[in-house]
């Protein structure tokens, strides 16, 4: 009797196990920027960023490759690789800007902790470092065809050598970020989810305001405003966003709105705070460091995702063999294990948000990562080691939004009913 169809079964359970639709981001897709770029022109611009990794890897490979940070650096680049591939495939079928922006955001993330593992000292070649600015440019390109914001995550302290730059100054610039694409979000949620709801167009109007009110705040910034300069450019979007949220207690708000305005509340305080500026309690539950001695919440989910980790890999090493890519997503869900787990030190040391986001930003770039590695495989099937995934990237969600993350967290969705 043939082995063949026993192999399959396997296969396909294996599969079954880790299978499923994978869609990045969440919530409603604000509206496009005035400043996106040609299509003909991205088309180009990714192709020619393709060609420039596939060289940076000929030269880490050529110069690195036999170290254990070279071969490390290799699996780093072979996912971007594919990620920059995918990303110019999907320009022949989505016209969204916002998706399109979307979808680069996880990309650009993986380049940048590349990026800066490059910088670490000892690590790099001249060549190295030739090939790698010849990406930083057309990422830079990128960025300006469709009109998203450059900003770069910080990993660790710099490397020495580099301009110090105070911490208060990089944790506003990295809060007024975040809480222009939020307050994007916010007002496509409340289009999308309120139309025909009496009043709810002067609602929409006020979250456009708001929108553009943190847009003309991340414009102002420039390297060296001392933060009584940007407390004071942060002041008219500081009263919208007052205004705003006192007209949505009047509002039984859909739960697409209600998550998209927890989401920039989350960054709203934490901006107001790095400020010196009041912090009028807001209408949601989303303090970092709540009021008195009550512990925050930052901590029990640092201890869920642990668990969840360690959930993860015991279902799914068993069935590596069996599953696309398996060797690739046990490393992947190994790295973020071990990345969770020097998050939960940190937390255990203070809350700090300046200190934890970059520690964070470690989590939040390999899970995405997963996440993208995931959706290549999906088949809309699902199973245990899906289901414990999916619970992974709800408590990274959680951890994103209350730490006033940029970017956008990476969801898996459950499988469509067939």
């Amino acid at each position: 009797m043939s082995n063949r169809p026993r192999r399959l079964a396997a296969w396909a359970t294996g599969l079954a196990l880790m299978t499923s639709r994978v869609v990045l981001g969440q919530g409603v897709p604000p509206p496009p920027a005035p400043n996106i770029g040609p299509q003909a022109d991205l088309n180009g611009l990714t192709h020619r960023m393709a060609e420039r990794v596939r060289r940076l890897g000929e030269d880490i490979a050529s110069d690195l490759g036999r170290t254990p940070q070279g071969r490390h650096l290799l699996q780093d680049l072979r996912e971007l690789a594919v990620s920059v591939d995918e990303f110019h495939e999907s320009l022949h079928n989505t016209r969204d800007p916002y998706q399109l922006r979307q979808a680069y955001t996880g990309l650009d993330q993986s380049w940048h902790h590349l990026r800066w593992q490059l910088m670490q000292p000892g690590v790099t070649t001249p060549a190295v470092g030739r090939a790698a600015g010849g990406v930083d440019e057309l990422d830079a390109a990128i960025h300006q065809a469709l009109g998203l914001r450059a900003y770069a995550p910080a990993y660790g302290p710099p490397p020495a050598g580099t301009p110090a730059v105070p911490a208060e100054f990089a944790e506003a610039q990295r809060l007024a970020v975040a809480l222009e694409q939020r307050a994007q979000a916010l007002a496509a949620a409340v289009r999308a989810n309120m139309a025909g709801v009496p009043g709810a167009d002067r609602l929409a109007r006020d979250a456009a305001r708001l929108s553009q009110a943190c847009d003309a705040f991340s414009d102002s910034i420039r390297d060296g405003q001392p933060m009584d300069v940007l407390a004071t450019a942060f002041g008219s979007a500081a009263t919208v966003a007052d205004r705003f949220e006192a007209d949505l207690r009047a509002y039984r708000l859909p739960p697409p709105v209600d998550a998209s305005w927890r989401s920039f509340a989350a960054a709203e305080v934490l901006l107001r705070q790095r400020l010196g500026l009041a912090t009028p309690p807001p209408a949601v539950n989303v303090m970092l460091q709540p009021a008195g001695n009550a512990p925050s919440p930052i901590l029990a989910l640092a201890d869920q995702l642990n668990a969840q980790a360690d959930a993860f890999l015991a279902a799914f090493t068993p069935t590596v063999r069996v599953v696309p890519e398996g060797e690739w997503i046990l490393a992947d869900a190994q790295r973020l294990k071990q990345a969770a787990a020097t998050f939960r030190e940190e937390c255990g040391r203070g809350v700090d948000p300046y200190r934890l986001s970059q520690q964070f930003s470690a989590v939040d770039q390999l899970w995405g990562r997963l996440a993208r590695r995931i959706n290549r495989i999906a088949r809309g099937r699902t199973g245990p080691n899906i289901e414990t995934a999916m619970q992974m990237g709800e408590t990274c969600r959680q951890i994103h939004d209350l730490l006033g993350m940029p970017g956008y967290s990476p969801t898996l969705e459950a499988p469509v009913p067939r």
